[in-house]
């Protein structure tokens, strides 16, 4: 099986050293593409549409992952996921696996992860996606993420349809510490907290550790209290919400001529 990892903080980050070195011992046919640097937050931004526009990439070689392809893209990840996918580089993958983010992605602020919209940007080409998260550094723990991304994975390529999409978080604990894992709905905030502060020329963005208003049973929730959490997600897809909004629009529109052909 197949197995392209990404990441949006870089090719050279830790986590996604950690979980394509556990990927690889597993025996997975590994292949890495991920930003040259830093990414977090663009979502499933492509970089351009321009047509013609030319996408540096880099090809890299790393010692502890011999025979792995690996290229960095100056672009962000869903760009790469998207080459990658269309099988610029080969055959397509069996699985995306985007991670392992050091910072949760919980609640609906994972409409603007990188790290989500990677795995989500699989599914919209038929690919599995799985992204992987923990907490933020110095308590993040890489390898009890590493061990639940294993299963995971071999979950998903055993047993989940193309297209599906996983959003894993796990607490920052040893493996035998955490409490268990739960299937969860995403909570109205996210673990990750953010406020903007104002001056004259700027606005600066500020995070922080959120635990309030996480709501029961849900990813925020269930991570913050020792579980992993898994969300089934979904790309862009119709749903027949204001089904009646068309003919409200179309009464906009001049009546035709009389005579006219219809």
């Amino acid at each position: 099986m197949r197995i392209l990892i990404t990441n949006d903080d870089g090719i050279d980050a830790p986590g996604l050293h950690a979980v394509a070195t556990a990927l690889a011992a597993e025996g997975y046919e590994i292949t890495i593409a991920a930003p040259h640097g830093e990414c977090s937050g663009s979502g499933s931004s492509l970089g351009t549409l321009e047509h013609g526009a030319e996408i540096a990439y880099e090809k890299r070689r790393f010692e502890h992952l011999p025979g792995v392809p690996a290229f960095s893209f100056d672009s962000p990840p869903a760009f790469a996921v998207f080459a990658a996918c269309a099988g610029v580089f080969g055959a397509p993958p069996d699985l995306v696996v985007s991670g392992i983010n050091p910072g949760p992605n919980t609640g609906r602020m994972i409409l603007n992860s990188s790290t989500v919209a990677a795995a989500l940007t699989a599914s919209t080409l038929g690919v599995r996606g799985l992204a992987v998260s923990c907490g933020f550094p110095p308590d993040h723990r890489f390898d009890t993420a590493a061990v639940i991304a294993i299963s995971a994975a071999q979950w998903m390529l055993a047993h989940s349809p193309r297209r599906a999409v996983l959003n894993v978080n796990v607490p920052d604990m040893d493996i035998s510490d955490v409490k268990g894992v739960r299937m969860a709905p995403l909570a109205p905030r996210g673990l990750l907290g953010l406020t903007f502060d104002k001056t004259p020329d700027t606005v600066r963005l500020l995070r922080f550790a959120n635990t309030e208003r996480l709501g029961t049973g849900t990813d925020s929730a269930l991570v913050r209290d020792g579980y992993v959490s898994i969300s089934a997600i979904s790309a862009v897809v119709a749903n027949s919400e204001g089904s009646d909004v068309a003919t409200h629009v179309e009464g906009c529109l001049p009546l035709p001529a009389a005579g006219a052909d219809s």
